[in-house]
C-alpha cells in the first residue's frame, strides 16, 4: 500500500501530472498521467493506492498516451489499422493496448478500413493512372483485407479503366520521338499492364484510341535506329551484316519490307 504525498503538474505539459508517495521515510517519484486519468481515478494527495490499483492506473495511462499519438498520427491523412497497429508497435505499445485503441479508434469512426479503401481507389482514379492491379497491391499493403478491396475495386468499372487507358495510351503516344509505331504501342502497352489493366482493356484502348504514326516520321525513325545499328555493326560485311541489321530494326518493330528496302536502297550508303 502506497499513499499520494503530492501532486503536480508537469512543467513542459500542464495536461500531464507527476504522482508523489511516501516511501519509507523519504518522499518519491511514483508515476506521470494525463488529465483525464487523474480524474477517472480521483487521484488526491493522501489516498491509498493498492498494487492492483496502481496497475490499472499504469495501463490506464498506457492507453490514453496510446490513444493521443493515434490521433496525432491520424492528424496527417487517413489509416488504415494496420497502419496504425504498425506505428504503435514501433512506438513500443503493448497489443492489450493496440487493440484497445483500435477497438475505440473504430467506434469513432476515426478509423475505417471499409471507407479508407473506398477513398483510396476513388483518389487513384481521380489523379493517377494507376489501374486496379497496382491500386490492389497498394491496399494489400496498407493491410485491407481482401473483402474491402474488392468491393472498393467495384468502383472503378470497365468503362472508365477504359477512359483512363485511351488517355493514358494518346498521352505517351509521340510521333517525334524516333521510335517505329509498333515498338512505341508495345511500350505502353507494357507500361499499362505493370499500371495493373488486363489486356482485354488494353487491347481495346489500342483500337479506340485512334493513334498512329505518320510515314514520313516511320521513314526517320527508322533512319535513326539503322544509324546507331550501322555504328555497332559496320565491322561486319555482306550478309553478315545485313543480317545483323536486320534483326536489330526488326527487334525495334519495324517492318521487314521497309527494312529491306532500306539496306537495298541508296539510302545506307549515307548512314
Amino acid at each position: 500500500m502506497a499513499v499520494i504525498t503530492r501532486i503536480s503538474a508537469q512543467q513542459k505539459n500542464d495536461e500531464r501530472f507527476n504522482i508523489f508517495i511516501q516511501k519509507g521515510p523519504k518522499e518519491e517519484f511514483a508515476f506521470s498521467v494525463d488529465a483525464d486519468v487523474l480524474i477517472k481515478f480521483q487521484l488526491q494527495k493522501g489516498m491509498e493506492i493498492d498494487e492492483e490499483e496502481w496497475e490499472a492506473i499504469i495501463e490506464e495511462d498506457e492507453y490514453r498516451k496510446a490513444f493521443n499519438k493515434a490521433l496525432h498520427y491520424l492528424s496527417f491523412r487517413m489509416r488504415t489499422a494496420h497502419e496504425i497497429e504498425v506505428y504503435l508497435e514501433k512506438k513500443e505499445v503493448s497489443e492489450a493496448t493496440i487493440k484497445r485503441v483500435l477497438q475505440k479508434l473504430s467506434e469513432y469512426d476515426f478509423v475505417n478500413d471499409q471507407t479508407f479503401a473506398k477513398s483510396l481507389v476513388r483518389s487513384r482514379m481521380n489523379t493517377s493512372f494507376k489501374g486496379p492491379g497496382m491500386i490492389r497491391q497498394e491496399l494489400k499493403k496498407k493491410g485491407i483485407s481482401d473483402r474491402h478491396t474488392e468491393e472498393a475495386l467495384d468502383q472503378f468499372s470497365f468503362e472508365e479503366q477504359l477512359e483512363a487507358s485511351i488517355t493514358f495510351i494518346q498521352k505517351q503516344f509521340s510521333s517525334g520521338k524516333k521510335r517505329s509505331e509498333k515498338e512505341q504501342k508495345q511500350r505502353i502497352a507494357q507500361q499499362l499492364q505493370q499500371k495493373g489493366y488486363m489486356w482485354d482493356v488494353i487491347e481495346m484502348a489500342f483500337q479506340e484510341a485512334k493513334i498512329s504514326q505518320s510515314a514520313e516520321d516511320e521513314k526517320e525513325a527508322l533512319l535513326a535506329h539503322a544509324r546507331k545499328a550501322h555504328q555497332k555493326y559496320k565491322k561486319y560485311s555482306g550478309f553478315e551484316y545485313e543480317s545483323r541489321m536486320k534483326k536489330f530494326l526488326y527487334s525495334k518493330g519495324f517492318d521487314s519490307g521497309v527494312i529491306s528496302e532500306l539496306l537495298s536502297g541508296d539510302e545506307i550508303n549515307d548512314l
